[in-house]
């Protein structure tokens, strides 16, 4: 029997980057808590220490007893032990979770920055685990209420060029020089944060075609095999030293899409997605494939919530949407994978009826209406593409069925998106409150203000940054992006409310990121969105466009 090990390599399976072994993510962060998520090299108790003051470094920090059954850590040095500042938190780490661990940090200061670091509890004195950095392992705490934000818009990284190449990964240096430029508070991160399928290098579901004869029959193995695929897949991705930087430094709000699970992941009809395990020119059992793809689905969700999910706001088990508000600022991020399924009867195939109903039940809470913007992370956007090409070259042999099916465009998605429009230009226009949405998904950059006749009122955007990383993205996709228009739907609405859009700048097809930052200080609310570009010389970031929303 073949190694079923990831391209038979072994579990540490070379990357063109260093692999993340050692690393942090500052997660959801508010006034007075924080969740910091970790991962070590080898099983044991580890302490988080998190400070008000900078951490010293040099020498070798450890848990000693303070007496009445208390612990403080201290800082062996060649002088003698010093007593290290701050909160010690504990968490044993095993293989269980990759050697990851979430550790709720609480009853911390409005508005304050904290620096962090990590060592093993151990009854000798260790090295540091991550040791203490006074530039990138600290973060800021929200102020008490506060009437402006600043935060970071990223998705799609995918750096590895067909040779196997990394490239781009200046990009994310950038990223972190204008987050610290601005004084972001947060980063959201709207899918693709790693791609599973993204190149054949590094491809699990390729090797899953090769090895699938192979496989265990017991679902208990399998899906054991599958997650460590998965989890090598995060450890790659995310060990290039770039991403670590940003990712420890500030907040991150992370929502996945469909390459953490699959290319067009739940846009298939059953057939369709067992032939994708289909070797070539071969007709295999059906039944048997589905098996190994949804179970591959289980295991992409499991170490979804291992690496992202997990530092995210706190859901119900199953439940990946979630809300967060940054003080007046409210914040819905919409799942549009884990409940995704095209097979469905009902018209609710991408959210699903419960998520539906948790987005509206948050559109009418208190704290909803009476804030002065609001901002919905659509990992896939409202706007993109032509309905005439998606509803006319849905054909399946072309190879872009799963593709066009995933856009909000395709008509058997517009009952669904029409309940999110209509909710929320009802809500501007009656409030008064601009609406934004911020999407990634596609490869390029772009600004729609939407418009209805019947909502004259209401102000409604879409903010779309994709492809930070992304090395293999087709020159022709910005021709793709219609620049005005009608969205597609049924003729009655199309006759009686249809909903139109107008682009607000060219679109950039460069490797991309966005910095938005909204303020609440005047009269009504001033929303500028920023996209800087990869200029293609010399790894050269500038900033490609500034705009107001108005």
């Amino acid at each position: 029997m073949r190694s079923l090990d990831f391209y038979d390599r072994g579990p540490d399976r070379p990357w063109a980057n260093p692999q993340l072994v050692t690393a942090a993510i500052v997660g959801h962060t508010t006034e007075t808590a924080a969740r910091i998520w970790v991962r070590v090299w080898k099983p044991a108790s580890y302490c988080l220490l998190v400070s008000d003051q900078p951490i010293p470094r040099d020498g070798k920090p450890q848990i000693v007893a303070a007496g009445n059954g208390s612990s403080k850590a201290v800082l062996q040095t060649s002088a003698g032990p010093a007593a290290l500042p701050g909160t010690i938190y504990k968490a044993d780490l095993t293989f269980l979770t990759d050697l990851t661990a979430v550790f709720d940090v609480n009853s911390l200061q409005a508005g304050t920055d904290y620096y962090y670091a990590v060592f093993a509890n151990e009854a000798q004195p260790n090295a540091w685990e991550l040791p203490p950095d006074e530039a990138l392992r600290k973060f800021r705490t929200r102020e008490s209420n506060p009437d402006r934000v600043t935060f970071g818009l990223y998705s799609c990284h995918m750096p590895y060029t067909g040779s196997g190449n990394v490239a781009n990964t200046h990009m994310w240096e950038s990223f972190v020089r204008e987050l610290e430029d601005y004084a972001a508070n947060f980063v959201i991160g709207g899918g693709d944060q790693v791609y599973t399928d993204g190149n054949s290098r590094v491809s699990i579901w390729r090797w899953l075609k090769k090895v699938k004869a192979d496989m265990p029959k017991d679902d208990a193995q399998c899906l054991a095999i599958m997650r460590s695929w998965y989890r090598d897949i995060y450890r790659g991705y995310w060990g290039i030293p770039q991403v670590r930087r940003l990712f420890e430094r500030f907040p991150n709000y992370m929502i996945w899409d469909d390459h953490e699970i699959k290319d067009g992941w739940g846009s298939y009809t059953k057939k369709e997605l067992a032939n994708e395990l289909d070797s070539v020119f071969e007709w295999e059992n059906s039944k048997a494939n589905l098996r190994l793809a949804y179970l591959m689905f289980e295991a992409a969700r499991l170490t979804y919530i291992e690496y992202e999910h997990s530092h995210n706001p706190a859901t119900p088990d199953g439940v990946f949407d979630y809300s967060f508000d940054w003080g007046r600022f409210p914040f819905f991020v919409l799942d549009m994978r884990g409940q995704r399924d095209f097979n469905r009867k009902t018209k609710d195939k991408i959210l699903g009826a419960a998520q539906m109903e948790r987005f509206t039940a948050w559109l009418a809470s208190a704290a909803v209406q009476s804030a002065p913007v609001l901002f919905i992370v659509s990992p896939v956007p409202v706007v993109h593409v032509a309905n005439f090409i998606v509803n006319h070259l849905d054909i399946p042999f072309l190879g872009l069925a799963d593709d066009f099916r995933d856009e909000w465009e395709h008509d058997s998605n517009w009952d669904e998106r029409n309940q999110i429009l209509d909710a929320t230009f009802d809500l501007s226009e009656s409030a008064g409150k601009p609406i934004v949405f911020l999407s990634g998904d596609v490869h390029v950059a772009a600004a729609f203000k939407l418009f209805r006749k019947t909502r004259p009122a209401a102000r409604v955007y879409q903010l779309t940054s994709s492809g930070i990383t992304y090395a293999a993205a087709p020159p022709g996709l910005k021709f793709a992006v219609r620049e005005n228009g009608e969205l597609g739907d049924s003729k009655a609405r199309l006759k009686g409310n249809p909903t139109a859009f107008r682009l607000l700048h060219r679109v950039l097809s460069q490797n991309n990121y966005g910095i938005v930052e909204a303020d609440c200080t005047g009269a009504s609310p001033a929303i500028q969105w920023h996209i800087y570009g990869n200029t293609g010389q010399a790894d050269e970031v500038m900033r490609l466009k500034a705009l107001s929303l108005e």
